[in-house]
């Protein structure tokens, strides 16, 4: 045998049993080089030591502690829209201050309905000139 096959033998007896073929080999070359045998054994007390005394799990109050995250998740979003937005109040509330003084320099007459832009400013029916398109269109010049 090479010694390529010797140690995936010795590997695949550490996880699973071996047929009875391959275990005669097995135990004619362990007793054949003793070197081979220091290797078994290192490598079980290496598994013996990196195997750990209690299984793994995710400790106590785990599904509780995850429920609440998910239940408060919604609140952590909209904190964080409020925060967002907060940020910014200053800046939207001197866009408005600034929208009406331009209303009120440039309005004609200052008053309170022209700076918030509440005054009439339609054209009446009878001051409104008619203009025919296709009349223009079709005059000589």
């Amino acid at each position: 045998m090479t010694p390529q096959e010797i140690e995936d033998l010795l590997i695949r007896s550490l996880d699973a049993p071996l047929t009875t073929a391959e275990a005669a080999l097995f135990s004619s070359q362990l007793k054949e080089n003793a070197s081979l045998e220091k290797d078994l054994s290192d490598h079980k007390k290496i598994r013996e030591l990196l195997r750990p005394a209690v299984p793994a799990s995710f400790g106590y109050f785990f599904a509780s502690k995850l429920i609440a995250h998910i239940e408060n998740t919604g609140v952590v979003i909209e904190r964080q829209i409020f925060a967002f937005f907060k940020k910014y109040q200053l800046l939207a509330a001197g866009v408005i201050v600034a929208l009406l003084i331009l209303n009120t320099v440039f309005s004609e007459q200052p008053s309170m309905n022209s700076i918030f832009g509440l005054e009439n400013t339609t054209t009446p029916a009878d001051e409104i000139v008619s203009f025919d398109f296709y009349k223009t269109l079709n005059t000589d010049l």
